[in-house]
């Protein structure tokens, strides 16, 4: 399955998206909230960003991201992108998720919710009925990238992937040199490397865009 230029840009927001920096597991101690500031980078080119805030309590967590990018070329617009995304999780399982997106004016719209036959999905193309248990790009949590299948939140696509563990490396964060795990995850056309600490902190992501151009995630 093939997908635009826009949809690439968006989807690591993702679907993309979504940028939480200090993954803890979702069984963590009660109340505790973790917020995550990315800055997107466009090659050097600083185009928006993309926020997320997690707040948990036992085994249930409730996700908000909301992301906004600006791509420009001598002051005239070439590509615009808002998203707003809540998930409810239980147990590393998607109960409910509602998300818009404005990507040049093509608005999508996802909505799902968790039942006893299964998690129930509504999109711009239709209805479907997916696994009872299934994850977002759910970058936050590393538990995701044993996952075969994930729910792409901007266009509720449901799609194979694979991830493959790349070593160790460091990484720039502000001015520290910070050691890093390397992952890479690949769905259908889209390569997505992630980078996270020996603690599980989500530190970075980049990949390539169908033009050949370096989207980054950089800690804010």
């Amino acid at each position: 399955m093939s997908h635009s230029p826009g949809q690439r840009l968006s989807v690591w927001c993702i679907t993309l998206v979504t940028s939480l920096v200090c993954s803890m597991p979702l069984a963590a101690s009660p109340e505790n909230s973790s917020e995550w500031k990315f800055t997107v980078f466009l090659n050097d080119d600083s185009i928006g960003y993309h926020h997320f805030n997690l707040d948990h309590s036992g085994d249930k967590a409730r996700l908000t991201t909301r992301a906004d990018f600006d791509v420009t070329f001598l002051k005239i617009p070439l590509f615009s992108y808002e998203h707003e995304n809540t998930e409810l999780w239980n147990n590393r399982c998607l109960e409910r998720i509602d998300s818009t997106t404005n990507q040049n004016g093509d608005l999508y719209s996802v909505n799902g919710v968790r039942t006893d036959s299964g998690f129930r999905l509504k999109n711009r193309d239709g209805e479907d009925t997916l696994p009872a248990c299934v994850s977002t790009f759910a970058y936050w949590d590393m538990a995701f990238l044993q996952r075969k299948q994930l729910l792409n939140s901007q266009t509720g696509e449901y799609v194979e992937v694979t991830t493959d563990y790349l070593g160790e490396s460091d990484i720039e964060i502000g001015d520290i040199r910070t050691p890093a795990r390397h992952f890479r995850l690949t769905a259908d056309d889209m390569v997505i490397d992630l980078w996270y600490s020996h603690n599980d902190r989500w530190l970075a992501l980049e990949t390539l865009t169908s033009t050949g151009s370096v989207l980054r995630y950089v800690t804010e």
